[in-house]
């Protein structure tokens, strides 16, 4: 259906956009500081280990399968259609509310470095959210390398900004140690560290357009959390250099540390460019969440759980109906969210939350499957540390989602879960409607065979699981 176009590092460019290394580094640290203090760095370290082994439940599956419907595909393979489903339909959402999310964010760093114009920050999401749907529409290779240039000058330019703080500030090893948060601090800040992370896997949904899924894939996500966890490691260390060890509080309770530090060290220029960046950088993480998104949703459908309708591509080979569905919706959210509550960091923060909610669940599914699916292959070769990697992974997001909800967070925070568990009841009433129904695709077209391709390719599905 899809056309095999993408090479190894324009499938990358997905996760590497979803992540949105720079965003996370301009507005995740403080949050991380507050409970840890000063071992920012050794949060991320210790959750890039974490994600690994998350990760390597993607990289195993996706070895084995190329699918366009990332966890739905991989665990359907795994574990059956019924179980895919609710995995494919948690992750449908996260992909849908980081559009949103993201376009609040442009919104925010749009408005900060147009200061002076006073137009609401509103007109700037919308007015992203306006390219992101064109482009979006467009061929997925142009969409691609547009991400992975996008992305690249943000972090280099921020890296940029930490090796100035590493030459004129004084290095420490500090930051390496649990210090005085202690390993109860230290623990709250590592549920941070992991969802800095999320988005690594969005190149899964890209199984169907890469050149050599079977290798392309599994490298697009491990390169990506490897990258991901160096570039965070560096940054938040020389965040916490450059606000000093002894004034970390002053990095936890910073808006956005990396403008602080910017103008401080490299004056106001520097500052609108880090803006600028953050802005971009948005704009590629809205991107790459409606791609991703798009190519679920048409998955999805594809096999008979939505419109048969929403099963077709565009002149550009992209998802046509269920692309600018994505789009529309995430409209109609933006839209509404902005009538209840206009604040766009509030926002941004709401839906993530949401978001982060869903993936955990996807994630937890995608580990018991693999775990379900390989661990006797895994006892007979010897390789039981391949079965302890999944496991690692669920007892992190166990942990992650539990921080999440206990302590009852303050309002609307405490709301959110239920939001969540209102729309997982959504999904098992649709599974339990189309469970009887003929099934449109055989899983075993997207088996990768010996050559590094699946055994079919074609729009013509067999019935069966």
């Amino acid at each position: 259906m899809f056309q095999r176009k993408l090479s190894r590092i324009e499938t990358a460019a997905l996760s590497v956009a979803v992540i949105a290394m720079t965003v996370g580094m301009s507005l995740n640290t403080p949050f991380i500081a507050g409970p840890a203090g000063a071992a920012v760095p050794l949060v991320f370290i210790i959750s890039t280990i974490g994600v690994l082994c998350i990760a390597c439940s993607f990289v195993r599956l996706s070895s084995r399968v190329s699918h366009a419907g990332s966890v739905y595909g991989l665990i359907r393979f795994a574990q059956g259609r019924s179980v895919g489903f609710i995995a494919g339909w948690a992750l449908l959402l996260t992909y849908a509310l980081f559009v949103p999310a993201a376009l609040c964010g442009f919104g925010v760093f749009a408005a900060m470095l147009l200061s002076g114009v006073h137009i609401p920050w509103i007109f700037y999401s919308l007015l992203c959210g306006v390219v992101v749907w064109f482009t979006n529409d467009r061929d997925i290779k142009l969409s691609a390398r547009l991400l992975l240039m996008i992305e690249g000058v943000s972090i280099a330019l921020i890296t940029l900004v930490s090796i100035v703080i590493f030459i004129k500030q004084p290095l420490t090893l500090e930051p390496f140690k649990l210090g005085s948060a202690g390993l109860v601090g230290f623990s709250q800040g590592l549920v941070f560290g992991i969802m800095t992370f999320v988005g690594f896997e969005a190149a899964a949904s890209l199984g169907e357009e890469a050149k050599h899924p079977a290798r392309d894939v599994p490298f697009a996500i491990i390169a990506t959390v490897i990258a991901a966890g160096l570039f965070f490691t560096f940054v938040s260390y020389a965040q916490t250099i450059g606000y000093g060890v002894a004034n970390i509080s002053a990095l936890a309770s910073a808006a956005t540390p990396m403008n602080d530090l910017a103008t401080r060290f490299l004056g106001s220029t520097a500052t609108m460019a880090i803006e600028l960046c953050c802005a971009v950088s948005t704009f590629a993480m809205a991107l790459g969440s409606a791609a991703a998104s798009s190519r679920l949703l048409l998955a999805l459908s594809r096999d008979g759980f939505f419109t048969p309708k929403l099963v077709s591509l565009n002149r550009f080979g992209s998802p046509a109906f269920a692309g600018n569905l994505i789009m529309a919706l995430n409209f109609v959210i933006l839209i509404a969210l902005v009538i209840w509550h206009n604040n766009a960091s509030d926002l941004y923060g709401y839906t993530s939350t949401v978001a982060t909610f869903t993936v955990i669940i996807a994630y937890g599914m995608m580990a018991v499957a693999t775990l379900t699916k390989f661990w006797r292959e895994d006892l007979a070769a010897g390789k039981l540390y391949l079965t302890a990697l999944p496991a690692v992974g669920i007892v992190l997001l166990a942990y992650t989602l539990f921080v999440n909800i206990y302590p009852v967070p303050a309002f609307p925070f405490n709301v959110l879960p239920y939001i969540v568990v209102a729309y997982m009841v959504v999904g098992f009433v649709i599974l339990a409607k189309v469970r009887k129904a003929e099934i449109q695709g055989d899983i075993s077209s997207y088996v990768v065979g010996q050559n590094g391709l699946p055994a079919a390719e074609s729009t013509n599905f067999q019935a069966g699981e």
